[in-house]
């Protein structure tokens, strides 16, 4: 994907966002928002330190974090419960948003986030977090949230690389982490990598992690981009 070469360029967080925003924005969006969330309740000050990426209003910042909302978030309470994108409107429980979970979502619509596709994301210590597309109205199919989704782990992983500066990621895989990441590009579970490379699930877990760790990725998702980007897998 040329979007994916483009962030390969980037070196910085405005670069990420002059590579990847016109090409969202016939998607119609228009935002892009990305954090870590604590596991702890933390003041207004420390919550932003768990900000990846945003280019969304000064104004909204300010109000969303004076007001402690990342803990009535109900998109920040599914991406903790999730594991797959969601669009925000699949995520009203039966009996509604509570009155303090609709306020979030209201004033939010008044910065021009009333439509959003989200992509929870977990680190290599298990830490949780995710990155949101969001605009006024969006026009994705459901065929283009598997592109959003990869997207979201290459942005991450490319923004803490230019945070970290390069390290671990020039290094080799192994003929096993290259061949275990090969299946999972090709859509195979754990259990039958284990059963095409005759180890067991647990080894293909320590495969996948070393192969993660090596191309300075944070999800398979985003390492399965790299390796097609590197030609290590096809």
């Amino acid at each position: 994907m040329e979007i994916l070469k483009s962030l390969d360029r980037a070196h910085s967080r405005e670069d990420i966002l002059r590579a990847i925003m016109p090409r969202l924005n016939t998607l119609g969006i228009d935002y892009i928002i990305s954090a870590m969330i604590p596991q702890k309740r933390l003041p207004a000050r420390t919550q932003k330190n768990y900000v990846i990426l945003e280019n969304t209003s000064d104004e909204w910042n300010r109000l969303y974090f004076s007001k402690g909302y990342m803990y009535t978030d109900p998109i920040v309470q599914t991406t903790l419960s999730s594991t797959t994108g969601f669009r925000w409107s699949e995520i009203e429980p039966a009996g509604g948003l509570d009155l303090r979970a609709r306020q979030v979502m209201n004033e939010a619509g008044e910065f021009g986030l009333g439509d959003g596709f989200t992509v929870p994301l977990a680190t290599l210590e298990e830490e949780r977090g995710g990155l949101t597309f969001a605009g006024r109205q969006l026009d994705i199919s459901p065929g283009q949230r598997g592109m959003l989704t990869l997207i979201a782990s290459y942005v991450v992983g490319q923004t803490l690389l230019i945070d970290n500066g390069p390290s671990e990621r020039r290094m080799g895989l192994t003929p096993r982490e290259r061949e275990s990441l090969q299946w999972v590009a090709e859509g195979k579970t754990d259990w039958e990598i284990g059963e095409l490379m005759g180890i067991s699930r647990h080894g293909v877990d320590f495969h996948l992690r070393s192969a993660r760790m090596k191309l300075g990725c944070i999800s398979r998702t985003q390492a399965v981009a790299e390796g097609f980007r590197r030609g290590l897998i096809v």
